[in-house]
């Protein structure tokens, strides 16, 4: 008879139950935090692959299109890639580039091409000194601009070019070095006017050959004020020679649709308001999107 008595565990078998409850916990939060895990690593894999497939998109994006020296040619341009880059400021923009077209080593169009959310920009910039550059792609001419890219102007107080290539090349870093860029009204930050950096490299030097020149241009660089590395401005230096005598030049073209100016010393030397309202394929600028692919996209 168990009348007035009380059944009870022995403590034993107590403590090996309340160690087994431990046991699970801690093995649910382990392997809860493995599985956790192992998806989070997914999911930054799946995003790793999405940004290559459209970083590697947005490099051949640079052969859809022909960019012409005239609209009678039957060639498009030789082109490369003269930068890469992201810019963290600008959330809505992913991989970019910036590609260039040549006319026997002479910069003639860029384009700043780049993601957009959804869909990738060609902003194209004129960089010709007359208004007869055209941009096609397969079916049509969608950009023909009204007028020269750049103007140049002599850099005042400049030494005469150097008689041999290194030379002038640090001849242009150092007048490159003079110049200054900003946004004055950016689109980031406090507010405040924002103080552009100069690459201390040239985007690109011009490849002339001299077997085949033609006109009085003789050396010359493109120099890039930038946002982080993403070019804001460029700057065209060039060597040329007038009456027997090599002087240099400058010259200045947006890359960016945002108001951008430059200085030389204290003295404002050049600059654009914002570009608004729909893209005007008679400007020196255009911007022309093209969705990304179905796959690309952000869920």
């Amino acid at each position: 008879m168990l009348s007035g008595s009380c059944f009870s565990f022995p403590m034993g078998s107590l403590m090996k139950a309340r160690l087994g409850s431990i046991a699970l916990v801690g093995m649910s939060v382990v392997f809860g935090s493995a599985w956790s895990s192992r998806a989070d690593d997914a999911a930054d894999a799946a995003d790793d692959e999405r940004l290559q497939a459209i970083k590697e998109l947005v490099e051949q994006s640079v052969d859809w299109y022909d960019v012409l020296p005239e609209s009678g040619a039957k060639a498009g341009l030789p082109s490369k890639i003269a930068i890469q880059w992201r810019n963290a400021e600008r959330v809505r923009t992913g991989a970019a580039i910036l590609a260039i077209w040549t006319d026997q080593g002479q910069p003639e169009a860029m384009a700043t091409i780049f993601q957009n959310d959804n869909s990738i920009c060609h902003e194209f910039v004129s960089l010709a000194r007359s208004k007869k550059i055209v941009a096609r792609d397969t079916t049509r001419v969608f950009w023909s601009p009204a007028k020269a890219g750049v103007e140049f102007h002599d850099v005042p107080g400049a030494p005469a070019p150097s008689d041999d290539r290194a030379g002038r090349l640090r001849q242009m870093k150092s007048l490159a070095g003079r110049f200054g860029g900003r946004l004055p009204q950016p689109q980031v930050g406090d507010g405040h006017a924002e103080v552009l950096r100069l690459l201390p490299k040239p985007l690109y030097r011009y490849e002339l050959d001299d077997s085949k020149r033609t006109s009085a241009l003789r050396d010359g660089a493109m120099f890039a004020f930038v946002m982080g590395t993403d070019p804001e401005a460029v700057l065209l230096l060039e060597a040329v020679e007038r009456e027997g005598k090599l002087i240099w030049q400058y010259a200045f073209a947006r890359a960016t649709a945002y108001a951008v100016e430059a200085s030389l010393g204290d003295a404002v030397v050049w600059s654009v308001p914002a570009q608004s309202g729909p893209p005007n394929p008679a400007n020196p600028m255009f911007q022309n999107f093209r969705p990304l692919p179905a796959a690309l996209s952000a869920r």
